[in-house]
């Protein structure tokens, strides 16, 4: 009898999900949840902001490893140029969680997520960890599981170049304005 063995990078959910909410393309509602110190987090607040939204739990190795690429990378260099990184911990305590942000040097904020139900709303979202990345109208851009820092970087610096969508008056320039 061979015996065979598997070794997965990433932590997965399950083999059969229902599909997503979200696609690529899709504007995201409002998401509220818990912050580390207890505090309602509203991704509302966020507007104008270019979001790279991480979920991750800390027993997931690949997720303590691209912590520090989500600090070191992504936060503190593009920080200035309007990107965030709100990183969302799935089912843990917070205790716990506060642990390890301090451990991995985590600055970026952290939100309490009680389950799996606002992950498997975005695409491709089969487990941890998994970023999506919203423009600066909540819109879905990049959605995958792992940590493609590649592709990441990529669709930020897209996203950067791209500016704020301008806002014309009500013309024929302001109707191209909108489906640009």
């Amino acid at each position: 009898m061979k015996r065979i063995l598997i070794i997965l990078t990433c932590c997965l959910v399950s083999a059969t999900l229902p599909a997503a909410a979200y696609e690529v393309g899709d504007l995201v509602e409002n998401i509220t949840l818990p912050d580390l110190s207890g505090a309602e987090a509203n991704l509302s607040d966020y507007a104008g902001k270019i979001i790279v939204l991480n979920f991750f739990a800390s027993w997931c190795p690949s997720c303590n490893e691209e912590a520090e690429h989500l600090q070191h990378d992504i936060w503190e260099v593009y920080e200035d140029d309007g990107v965030v990184v709100i990183a969302i911990d799935v089912m843990e305590q917070v205790s716990l969680v506060q642990g390890w942000a301090a451990a991995v040097g985590a600055t970026y904020p952290i939100w309490m997520a009680p389950d799996w139900s606002l992950i498997l709303q975005f695409p491709q979202a089969l487990g941890l960890p998994y970023n999506a990345i919203l423009d600066r109208s909540f819109e879905i851009r990049y959605g995958s599981m792992g940590f493609d820092q590649t592709a990441i970087t990529n669709m930020i610096q897209i996203l950067i170049d791209e500016g704020p969508t301008p806002v014309y008056p009500s013309t024929l320039d302001g109707v191209k304005g909108l489906y640009r």
